[in-house]
């Protein structure tokens, strides 16, 4: 499966403290800011990456692992001047390269629009597993109750 490749100047990388209120300017055009809160209750530096352009944070995601060999990811957003032009994709296929070296061989998601479903079908190979998980507080779509989740293997 081919991957859709990013502007060659985006650089992705760990993001460092001073990079903590640029990522929830990104997060928070997804709806994905209320860090802390029954969706999100953390989401350590050290488990996301970010993407940047010219030195500014235009997209993050991040990443658990539950065990051995399962992981999840957490959340995925991108600066809306910039989504379709790959970066959501750049920085998925590091979270998927990271875990897979870590020993990792299943990848799960969740996702609350179906567009985003798509892509993670079309471009990474994940697959519904049935389950949709109820949401506990406003976060993502506020027109969706619950979220759909998905699995690949890595």
């Amino acid at each position: 499966m081919d991957k859709p490749a990013a502007d060659p100047k985006v650089k992705i990388r760990r993001p460092v403290e001073e990079d903590w209120p640029r990522m929830m300017e990104v997060l928070e055009g997804a709806n994905f800011h209320h860090i802390g809160g029954p969706e999100m209750p953390s989401f350590p530096l050290s488990d996301c990456f970010v993407a940047e352009l010219d030195g500014v944070v235009i997209g993050v995601g991040g990443y658990r692992i539950l065990d051995a060999t399962t992981a999840k990811t957490t959340l995925l957003a991108v600066d809306p001047a910039y989504r379709g032009h790959n970066v959501g994709a750049a920085l998925q296929q590091t979270r998927q390269d990271y875990l897979r070296d870590q020993g990792i061989k299943e990848l799960y998601t969740n996702a609350d629009d179906e567009r985003v479903v798509a892509w993670y079908e079309r471009n990474f190979g994940y697959q519904p597993t049935g389950k949709r998980i109820p949401k506990v507080a406003p976060f993502g779509r506020s027109d969706k109750d619950e979220w759909i989740n998905l699995v690949t293997k890595l």
